[in-house]
């Protein structure tokens, strides 16, 4: 019988990248907003700077930032002979911070006791960011590394994690924020 779908039209159009402009990682700012906050347009420099004014978004500068493959959530087909479907992706970023302070050690303490709404992330090669958000929020945990050898940087190591099926977006950097 193959493969039968009654909700699909037609696909759609993939884009190519021209002459060579692919995009780059590297991320050396991130914004984290609290919950009860959404930004409509993530590149809309008013709207972030309205929240970090407030205290309802704080920025994370000079640091490192991954975002790697999720793990995909499946259940069992309801059709005999099926294939499991996909209905979900767990997702992870991690964030490498050398900033050690005291005072940073307070911020990711607070930031270890709650959950935040969305990640805004600074592609320093592009100047794209890209906004990470989720229904449910995004948890974090955060830990304090001493290295054995005085040949590597103490560091905070973050790991974000939440659950979206969609893949995030990129949009133009607000201007003037990072």
């Amino acid at each position: 019988m193959g493969c039968v779908s009654y909700c699909d039209s037609s696909l759609l159009e993939h884009d190519l990248v021209l002459c060579n402009e692919y995009k780059l990682g590297g991320v050396s700012a991130l914004i984290i907003g609290s919950c009860g906050t959404e930004l409509s347009d993530p590149s809309d420099a008013t709207e972030v700077n309205t929240y970090l004014d407030s205290g309802l978004a704080r920025m994370i500068s000079d640091i490192r930032f991954s975002l790697p493959a999720g793990s995909p959530i499946t259940v069992d087909s309801p059709i005999g002979c099926g294939t499991s479907i996909r209905i979900n992706e767990d997702r992870t970023a991690t964030l490498y911070d050398a900033n050690v302070t005291d005072g940073n050690s307070v911020f990711y303490n607070d930031i270890n006791q709650r959950k935040i709404a969305w990640i805004l992330a600074y592609l320093c090669d592009s100047g794209k960011v890209i906004y990470i958000t989720a229904p449910v929020g995004i948890t974090t945990s955060v830990n304090f590394i001493i290295p054995e050898q005085n040949n590597e940087l103490q560091r905070y190591e973050a790991t974000f994690s939440w659950r979206n099926k969609y893949i995030p977006f990129q949009y133009d950097a607000p201007a003037g924020v990072f």
